[in-house]
């Protein structure tokens, strides 16, 4: 957009549409008579031309930014309260109607995301919000604690896992106490065989422990 397109159609910023068109068509039939002068009138001229054709379109599009905002406007404030309410389903619905999907939109559709602790989703929408207004302060701050709180949430994550290796690892290595209570079993084991074999060698007239 050049620096000021109102002024190349001989207009102030706020102009309407209409305004817009009538200076386009004057100043365009102005200089087309001109164009075919010798000398740098004729040049100038062709300049002019090519300036106004640009300062016509950027002016529209101008024109048609503010009535967006305008439009839009109210039905962010609507967003923005129904998010504070946690009617995030409605939010969501009355966002979705928005033609328009400006920064602002993407803005209030990671205020959506984050409420439901989406926060990779939330954080993918702030950052298309800070390219299309990249000036915008708010953005800028809200992604940075956004970041912190991922930041925050991935720390937190990492002690709870290494909290249940260290669990499971305890159930991998039997304790000492395991380890007595097998050599305990083992021993009985041991014993009732002896006495089973005593027993067989008593029947067969032999004793195989002297003492029993």
């Amino acid at each position: 957009m050049q620096k000021n397109p109102y002024l190349i159609l001989g207009l102030e910023k706020g102009a309407t549409k209409e305004e817009v068109e009538k200076a386009y068509k004057e100043q365009k039939a102005k200089y087309q008579a001109l164009r075919f002068e010798d000398g740098d009138i004729g040049a100038n001229a062709s300049k002019m031309l090519d300036k106004i054709e640009v300062a016509y379109e950027d002016c529209l599009i101008d024109l048609a930014n503010t009535a967006s905002k305008e439009t839009y406007g109210s039905v962010y404030g609507e967003v923005e309260a129904l998010i504070k309410e946690k009617k995030l389903d409605e939010a969501q619905e009355l966002l979705d109607k928005c033609e328009t999907r400006d920064a602002e939109w993407h803005y209030q559709q990671a205020n959506i995301y984050f409420k439901k602790q989406w926060h990779s989703e939330a954080k993918v929408q702030l950052e298309i919000s800070c390219d299309l207004d990249p000036s915008n302060q708010k953005y800028k701050d809200t992604l940075e604690r956004l970041k912190k709180v991922m930041n925050q949430h991935n720390e937190q994550e990492g002690e709870e896992a290494s909290a249940q290796r260290a669990e499971r690892a305890g159930y991998a290595n039997p304790s000492m106490q395991g380890q007595d209570m097998d050599s305990s079993a083992a021993c009985c084991n041991a014993l009732s065989c002896a006495c089973c074999a005593d027993t067989c060698c008593e029947c067969m007239g032999g004793d195989c422990i002297p003492c029993c």
